[in-house]
């Protein structure tokens, strides 16, 4: 069950991020950013509760796949940031969405 929330709220997360970097009005980037944060405390909610649920056995790899998560948040956060502040950099836009494909692939690789 933990798997299905996981890899739905990452997709969801994805679209976010995308619904966020092609919006034109700042209002929508701020509601999209708004839902991004939802599903990403929703995802970092369930990484951790996998995390206790495994906690001696898959301590380590918990504990990277929660750092790595929060570091894409941090790069997603600042990606909003410069497409509020400025017209954005599409380059960047792309490597927060690797990496939140790469973030789905480790999520359900781990659980």
């Amino acid at each position: 069950m933990l798997q299905v929330i996981a890899t739905f709220t990452t997709a969801l997360l994805i679209i976010a991020n995308l619904g966020g970097n092609k919006a034109k009005k700042e209002k929508h980037v701020t509601d999209w950013l708004i839902f991004a944060r939802l599903c990403f405390f929703v995802l970092l909610t369930v990484s951790i509760i996998k995390l206790i649920l495994t906690f001696p056995h898959d301590l380590w790899i918990g504990l990277i796949i929660i750092i790595y998560l929060i570091l894409v948040y941090a790069f997603m956060e600042t990606t909003f940031r410069l497409k509020r502040e400025t017209f954005s950099n599409p380059n960047r836009s792309y490597m927060v969405i690797f990496a939140l494909v790469i973030a789905i692939v480790a999520v359900t690789l781990w659980f």
